[in-house]
C-alpha cells in the first residue's frame, strides 16, 4: 500500500505531497490546473486581509462557491494568471483539498519556499521532455552572485520558465542594494525584472511568483524569445492591450511598448532547452550562426539571441550543454562569440546536476558583450572552474549540510560558493567590473 503524506501545519514540504495525492486521488483532473488555483485562491486570501475566505462552508457547495469567488477576483486582480478560472474537481473533492491547504500561511514562507512549491507543480507538466530542465537553485544563485546586479540594471530571463532567476535577482538586489520597502519591490519588480517564455504553465507560474515578490506579473510574458523583428513581429499586439500572440511577438516588440529609451538588456541569466533543432528556414536564415544550414540546436541560437539583447558591456550568464564549450562542431560559434563578447568564466557543473531528469553534464558561461568599436584582444584572461560537488547524489536527491542553513544555497552540500568567491577574486586581480 502506497505511504499516505502527513499535512504539518507550517510545513510546506508536506503539504505539496499531500495536495498531490488529494487532487490526483480519484478525480482525474489534471493536477498541476487544481493545484495551482488552490493556491491562487489562497494566496489572494491572504492578500485581501478580511475574514479568511478560503475555508470549509456550510457545505460542499458553499465551500466551491467561495472559493470560485476568490478565483474571479483574483483573476481580475492578477490578469493572466489563471486559465481556465473556474476548479474542475467536483464540490466534494475540493472540500478536501480546500481542508488541506487552510491551515498553512503561503504569504509567510518566502520566496523561495513557494519557488519551490511552483517547481514542484510545473515539474507534474513533462517538461524534461522538451529539454527544460528546472536550474537547481543553487546554480541560479551561483549565476547572479558571479553578475552581481545593480539596482538601476534592468534583467532579463527569455526561457524564465518558473521565474527562479528572476527571484533569486530580486532577493540578491533586496539584500546588497537596500530594497525593503513594499514600494520600493514593487517599483524594482514592475520596471526591473523581465522574463519570456513559450511554455504557457511556466509563465502562469512566473507571473504568480512575480506577484509575490512586487506586482512584477505585467513583465512576464508568452512569446516564442527566437523570433526577431525581421520575421514578422506585431508591434501593435504589444501596445493595444488586447491578448498577446505568441506566435508573433516578439522581445523587441514588448521591450518598445512597455521601457522608454530601451536600448538593450544589463544582465541577462538564463538556462534555455536542451533539446530539439530548429529546422524552419526563415528563422535560420536570420541567424549569424546558423545561416546556410539546414538545421541547428536550439540551444545555440539562445545563445546567439542573448547577446544580442544585451546592452554594450551587458552581462550574460547562460547555461549550456557541454558539447558546446568542447567539441571541433562548435568552434565556428566560439569564434563568433568572441568577436562579440568578453569571455569572462566558464564553470562546469557536476553530472548530477540535473538529476533525476537527465544525466545531461552542463556549464554556465558568463561573457560580457563588446562595444560596437571594440575588437578582442588576443590575452584577455577566463576564469575555469569546476564544481567537484553538485548538491545532488547519483539519484538527483539533495545532499544536504550537517548544520542546514534556510535557503538552499546553505542547505545543499556544493562548492559554489568557493567557485564565486574565487570569480570575485579574479575580477579584482584582472580589474573586472562587474555590477555597481
Amino acid at each position: 500500500m502506497a505511504k499516505r503524506h502527513g499535512n504539518e501545519v507550517g510545513n510546506l514540504e508536506s503539504l505539496f505531497l499531500r495536495l498531490e495525492e488529494l487532487v490526483l486521488a480519484n478525480s482525474g483532473e489534471d493536477e498541476f490546473e487544481e493545484a495551482f488555483k488552490l493556491i491562487v485562491a489562497k494566496l489572494w486570501d491572504e492578500r485581501c486581509g478580511k475574514n479568511p475566505r478560503f475555508r470549509v462552508g456550510r457545505d460542499e457547495e458553499g465551500t466551491y462557491a467561495q472559493i470560485l469567488a476568490l478565483l474571479r477576483e483574483a483573476a481580475k486582480a492578477w490578469p493572466g494568471i489563471l486559465d481556465p478560472i473556474e476548479p474542475a474537481l467536483t464540490p466534494e473533492h475540493l472540500q478536501v483539498c480546500v481542508e488541506a491547504l487552510m491551515r498553512h500561511k503561503l504569504s509567510e514562507a518566502g520566496f523561495e519556499v513557494m519557488d519551490g512549491l511552483f517547481e514542484f507543480l510545473v515539474s507534474k507538466s513533462s517538461k524534461g521532455a522538451k529539454g527544460q530542465y528546472f536550474t537547481p537553485r543553487h546554480v541560479v544563485e551561483l549565476c547572479v552572485r558571479m553578475l552581481r546586479p545593480g539596482l538601476d540594471e534592468v534583467v532579463l530571463d527569455p526561457a524564465c520558465g518558473s521565474g527562479g532567476f528572476l527571484v533569486h535577482a530580486l532577493n540578491y538586489v533586496r539584500e546588497h542594494h537596500g530594497l525593503s520597502s513594499d514600494s520600493g519591490l514593487r517599483r524594482y519588480s514592475s520596471s526591473k525584472l523581465w522574463g519570456f517564455d513559450i511554455d504557457s504553465k511556466a509563465v502562469r507560474v512566473a507571473k504568480a511568483l512575480m506577484v509575490l515578490a512586487g506586482d512584477g506579473s505585467a513583465n512576464v510574458v508568452r512569446l516564442n524569445s527566437l523570433l526577431l523583428p525581421e520575421m514578422g513581429g506585431l508591434f501593435s499586439v504589444a501596445s493595444s492591450g488586447s491578448n498577446e500572440d505568441a506566435s508573433t511577438l516578439t522581445i523587441e516588440d514588448v521591450s518598445r511598448s512597455r521601457m522608454r529609451r530601451h536600448k538593450g538588456f544589463d544582465v541577462i541569466l538564463t538556462n534555455p532547452p536542451f533539446a530539439g533543432e530548429v529546422r524552419e528556414k526563415h528563422v535560420l536564415e536570420e541567424y549569424a550562426l546558423s545561416r546556410g544550414r539546414s538545421r541547428i540546436e536550439r540551444d545555440v541560437l539562445f545563445l546567439e539571441r542573448c547577446v544580442g539583447l544585451l546592452c554594450p558591456g551587458g552581462r550574460l550568464a547562460i547555461v549550456l550543454p557541454h558539447n558546446k564549450f568542447a567539441t571541433g562542431t562548435w568552434a565556428y560559434a566560439r569564434r563568433w562569440l568572441v568577436k562579440k563578447a568578453r569571455i569572462l568564466a566558464v564553470v562546469g557543473l557536476g553530472r548530477n546536476t540535473f538529476l533525476p531528469h537527465t544525466h545531461q553534464k552542463a556549464s554556465v558561461l558568463f561573457v560580457q558583450r563588446r562595444s560596437v568599436r571594440e575588437e578582442p584582444r588576443a590575452e584577455q584572461p577566463v576564469f575555469f572552474a569546476i564544481s567537484e560537488r553538485d548538491g545532488k547524489n547519483s539519484k538527483g536527491q539533495p545532499v544536504v549540510r550537517s548544520s542546514a542553513g534556510e535557503s538552499v544555497w546553505h542547505r545543499v552540500d556544493h562548492d559554489l560558493g568557493e567557485i564565486a568567491s574565487g570569480f570575485d577574486e579574479f575580477c579584482r586581480t584582472e580589474g573586472v567590473q562587474i555590477g555597481a
